[in-house]
């Protein structure tokens, strides 16, 4: 058990970690919460209580529209291309978490190092259209309902299938084997399916930057620490690139990521790296593989990207979060539009969460991020007949704004209203090029299951 200071905490952390559900050996819940609630009102919650073994899902749609008079709600709703009703997701997902101190992709948690070892899996199938940036290379990308898919239609994944393994090492050590969801960036690094949990419906320009998921093998652990004091974490992750099980450059990517968390629990810092080899392994053709593409599989091109993240409890209703980002992409296959060679990106985006009552919350994000040369797919605008990009880059500026209500513990409404502004080069990023700003309005719910 943790001391119920660290629980207050946690409890303002749960829309980012659903703590309830990840960890139910750390927050005793007094009823079971809505993950998992259709397979135990059919099947009953032996396979739940007795082995630990949850079978759950949700399923997302959202209506999505702007201001400029056309179609295109890109680039900063980034999942939804077109105006109008998007099924975004529909996700069923089978896991066993481990019980331990340590957590993968989220970090050390307070209180005694368990002494016996456990192990859990996740395998999570994902259908919709976002399931089209959640393809693995070499994994499912050239599946039958993906091949016969245009841009805006929906696309089948299995968005993660790992094995887990908790071992009582160091102050406490966490092992994850398969295809995982990315570590990185504060939108995305934590062990949950996503985004449809995520606090926003649209998402930040670090999130499309930066890979979605990895397959090789991730090592988390806990320094041993004094009881009652803060907790230092680190990671090391060896996979196959960004977004790729067969990455054809053959040279794996190095994760090296740091998590401190103060003794009260209110205060986490999260610096996490990726580095590698980024040549060649970006595939037009299944729109999978990396987003940011450079030279040929023969090459050796260095790709960089790294977030850190302070984010702070401030008081029981309300939370802050700070990410500053930064990649770079040595030689970069569009950045010869900006007559360059190699392409950076940097930036920041600061995120309020304050909790307006029991199952009510206004969340707020204001963002600014800096390319000095193009370099994502979605940002070269190519020419789906031509094949010819027409890019934009330089300054983008964003600021959304929504209400998350929960009106019944399995249901989430929520509508959006984001608002973007690109200042720089290369055609307006908005509008089919004609606008170089965009407001946005959406509205999305999620059935938990």
């Amino acid at each position: 058990m943790i001391p119920r200071k660290h629980r207050s905490a946690i409890s303002l952390f749960a829309p980012v970690l659903a703590a309830a559900a990840l960890f139910p050996h750390i927050i005793q819940a007094a009823e079971p919460g809505p993950s998992g609630s259709l397979f135990r009102s059919a099947f009953g919650d032996g396979l739940e209580k007795d082995y630990g073994i949850k079978v759950h899902g949700w399923a997302q749609a959202g209506w999505i529209y702007n201001d400029n008079g056309s179609d295109d709600v890109s680039k900063q709703a980034f999942f939804n291309n077109d105006e109008g009703f998007n099924l975004n997701q529909f996700a069923l997902a089978i896991e066993k978490t481990p019980k331990g101190n340590v957590v993968g992709r989220v970090g050390p948690f307070p209180g005694p190092m368990p002494q016996e070892a456990d192990w859990g899996f996740n395998v999570t199938a994902l259908y919709g259209k976002d399931a089209r940036f959640f393809k693995t290379y070499g994994f499912d990308e050239d599946l039958g309902v993906n091949r016969s898919a245009d841009a805006n239609d929906e696309n089948f994944n299995i968005a993660q299938a790992y094995l887990d393994f908790y071992l009582p090492v160091l102050g406490g050590s966490n092992l994850m084997l398969g295809v995982f969801h990315t570590p990185l960036e504060n939108e995305i690094g934590f062990a949950l399916g996503s985004p449809a949990p995520a606090d926003f419906y649209s998402h930040t320009y670090s999130f499309m930057h930066g890979p979605a998921k990895h397959t090789g093998a991730l090592y988390s652990f806990k320094l041993p620490q004094e009881e009652s004091g803060s907790m230092l974490g680190f990671e090391l992750g060896l996979v196959q690139g960004w977004n790729n099980m067969q990455d054809p450059n053959g040279d794996p990517d190095l994760i090296a990521n740091l998590r401190w968390r103060s003794a009260d629990f209110r205060t986490w810092v999260d610096w996490e790296n990726i580095y590698g080899n980024g040549a060649g392994d970006s595939f037009a053709e299944c729109a999978c593989g990396s987003p940011i593409p450079a030279g040929t599989r023969d090459e050796d091109l260095t790709r960089y990207a790294s977030y850190l993240t302070v984010s702070h409890v401030l008081d029981e209703r309300n939370r802050v979060a700070v990410e500053f980002n930064y990649g770079q992409q040595e030689d970069a296959a569009f950045a010869a539009f900006a007559n360059k060679g190699n392409a950076h990106w940097y930036g920041t985006d600061v995120n309020w969460y304050h909790r307006l009552g029991d199952n009510l919350m206004w969340n707020s994000r204001a963002e600014w991020f800096y390319t000095d040369a193009p370099v994502h797919v979605v940002m070269a605008n190519i020419d789906p007949q031509t094949g010819i990009p027409d890019p934009s880059w330089g300054s983008f500026y964003g600021f959304t704004t929504n209400l998350a209500w929960t009106p019944v513990p399995n249901v989430r409404l929520r509508p959006e209203l984001r608002y973007d502004i690109h200042s720089g080069n290369g055609r307006d990023a908005f509008g089919d090029g004609r606008e170089d700003s965009q407001l946005v309005g959406s509205f999305d719910i999620t059935v938990f299951f």
